[in-house]
């Protein structure tokens, strides 16, 4: 990966080794206070400032990580010691705070990535660091929503469709994914849904993809349909993002039906899928229950795939 994030100073809280929480049971490893500003390091990803952090981890125990922030949208990620990805995560903490729930399998020296969208947001924040349980007991939100019914939702706006809600779509295999403009992972995952789409779409599958408002998190972006890229704007609303939604559209020959959610239905429904980073896809059968549901759509295609064609008797 590269190396584009520098080190920042911070002012840390002083803990003693071996402070536990009442109980017993949640000891916390690293608690820090910092504040991103435009002097910061910007991610190459999501373009907004950066700061790293660097903990020491342990095998067969589960880490929980927290950025909370009243003043910008939190974004974590955890590295490896050689800078390789391990997780990502948006809105897990509730809100626009950050969680990552991560099963450590080594020892070793992690690399936290403490964020937010675009080069002109950033704001206090304070990370923390706490052990959560054992990873011979892991918890997989994602695996405990399989069989259940997909919790609904209500879009605000729609390309290639109407407005209303995920229910509405009845009887048929539907394949939600949750995505942002932004994101090269996700304009790398649409190609491989648009085979979908030519391939399945007779058979009863429906591609539903999901997204926000971006200038209701206070990012100002427009499409250069020229550059066949997202820009930053001078202003932005509601409006003005739906345009957006539709040159990217028009630009990636998107044919499948796209919705965006205002603020708060898509807090409740990044919640309520859990979604930890973009793409992140769910496939849900025509009596409206989870059948699958994984983070990167890219790396999920080949089992994603196979579960559509069973479900559709192919």
């Amino acid at each position: 990966m590269t190396r584009f994030f520098a080190i920042t100073l911070l002012a840390f809280i002083a803990l003693a080794a071996g402070l536990t929480y009442a109980g017993g049971e949640k000891e916390i490893i690293l608690a820090a206070k910092g504040k991103l500003s435009k002097d910061d390091p910007k991610d190459a990803m999501r373009g907004g400032p950066t700061q790293m952090h660097t903990v020491a981890l342990k095998a067969g125990k589960v880490y929980t990580i927290d950025m909370v922030s009243k003043d910008m949208d939190s974004y974590l990620r955890l590295l490896d010691a050689k800078g390789k990805q391990l997780d990502e995560d948006d809105d897990s903490g509730g809100d626009l705070n950050s969680r990552i729930v991560f099963s450590c399998n080594a020892d070793g020296k992690y690399q936290i990535v403490t964020t937010t969208f675009g080069p002109d947001m950033g704001g206090n924040y304070t990370l923390t660091v706490k052990t959560t349980g054992t990873a011979q007991k892991p918890a997989s939100a994602h695996l405990q929503m399989v069989g259940k019914p997909a919790p609904d939702f209500t879009a605000d706006f729609a390309i290639n469709g109407k407005v209303g809600k995920l229910s509405d779509i009845k009887g048929k295999l539907v394949l939600l994914y949750f995505f942002d403009v932004r994101s090269s992972s996700c304009a790398a995952f649409l190609p491989r849904l648009a085979e979908w789409q030519k391939a399945y779409k007779n058979d009863g599958l429906t591609i539903v993809g999901v997204t926000y408002y971006t200038s209701e998190i206070g990012q100002k972006l427009g499409f250069d349909k020229d550059e066949g890229k997202v820009i930053t704007a001078k202003e932005a609303n509601r409006k003005s993002d739906q345009a957006l939604l539709a040159a990217y559209a028009e630009h990636h020959k998107i044919d499948h039906l796209l919705l965006a959610l205002a603020k708060q239905d898509a807090l409740a429904a990044y919640d309520a899928y859990v979604v930890n980073g973009v793409p992140q896809v769910v496939l849900i059968d025509g009596q409206g229950m989870v059948r699958f549901i994984e983070m990167n759509g890219e790396q999920a295609a080949a089992n994603l795939e196979m579960e559509i064609k069973e479900m559709l008797g192919k």
